[in-house]
């Protein structure tokens, strides 16, 4: 690597000296004496081979070299400030960059939570969050595609550390105007045979896997007219009218001209939950900084 012709303190003298015009001034105010200040300026010069100022016993004067060059100067040290900031930022896990995967129903109300948290907790990190379905937010906490993931489940206990971060109640999403329609919790007997709008086997993921075995616990049987993958469908289907639903409490976020919510009466085993996991190996300051901010934002979530 090439030597540097300066160093910052030459370029904090020369500016000093530039903004006083004199070298006693300068020099106090740099908590030195002036012939220490003088041979700064010096090896600065010589260093980039202009003349930055014309001095003679009474007066300092700035070159038209040394013009120009002050307004550089004060750019590189403002920069090396930014930069030594950035770092020390960075070593106690307030600045970088972080990437979260979340499932698709945590986009309704848990991400904005999260991102409303970090922005005003940790402006400096930047946060890029990716809607996807927890076995591939598994996958690339495995290989390191991702720092933290939201998830229905938790991970595999050796490669991944999973903390629960929502246990929520699901609750029945209903055409306005349904029979269901009405005051009061529901009967989950009332769901048999009624036109039901489910998580398809292929990506619906945990959510079907509870309603499964919902089903066959109270032993009723709705009458499945349409399976999808998000929730942001299933209740548009709902809003339309094809059928009731099941789906998480914070779905309620979701409102629609069309949609009426109730709750409704199920086994205390069947919930909803959210999971963030991260991997083991990856415990950074930054990653720890930033998950303490989600525990966080996530623990005002009403039950």
């Amino acid at each position: 690597m090439a030597k540097t012709p300066f160093e910052l303190f030459q370029l904090r003298c020369f500016v000093t000296v530039a903004e006083e015009l004199n070298f006693r001034r300068a020099a106090e105010r740099l908590n030195m004496t002036q012939p220490p200040l003088s041979r700064q300026i010096k090896l600065l010069e010589e260093g980039i081979g202009l003349a930055l100022l014309d001095r003679d016993n009474r007066t300092v004067r700035l070159t038209s070299a040394g013009v120009m060059f002050r307004l550089s100067a004060i750019d590189l040290l403002e920069r090396a400030e930014v930069a030594i900031l950035s770092a020390r930022q960075a070593e106690r896990g307030e600045a970088g960059a972080i990437t979260m995967g979340f499932v698709p129903s945590a986009a309704l109300d848990f991400v904005p939570r999260i991102v409303s948290a970090l922005k005003r907790e940790l402006p400096a990190v930047r946060f890029t969050p990716i809607e996807m379905m927890s076995y591939e937010i598994t996958e690339a906490l495995k290989v390191g595609g991702l720092d933290l993931g939201l998830t229905r489940s938790s991970g595999p206990a050796r490669e991944i550390n999973s903390t629960r971060v929502i246990r929520e109640p699901f609750v029945l999403a209903l055409p306005l105007g349904h029979r269901l329609d009405r005051p009061g919790p529901a009967s989950a007997i009332s769901l048999d045979d009624e036109n039901f709008i489910g998580y398809s086997s292929g990506r619906g993921g945990f959510l079907r896997e509870i309603h499964t075995a919902l089903f066959a616990a109270i032993g009723v049987q709705p009458n499945i007219v349409q399976e999808v993958s998000h929730t942001h469908t299933v209740l548009s289907l709902v809003n339309i009218g094809l059928g009731v639903a099941l789906v998480p409490k914070s779905a309620m976020a979701m409102q629609m001209n069309r949609l009426s919510y109730r709750t409704i009466d199920l086994p205390d085993q069947f919930h909803s939950t959210i999971y963030l996991n991260v991997a083991r190996n990856r415990t950074t300051p930054l990653n720890r900084k930033v998950r303490e901010t989600i525990l966080m934002a996530l623990s005002h979530v009403p039950a």
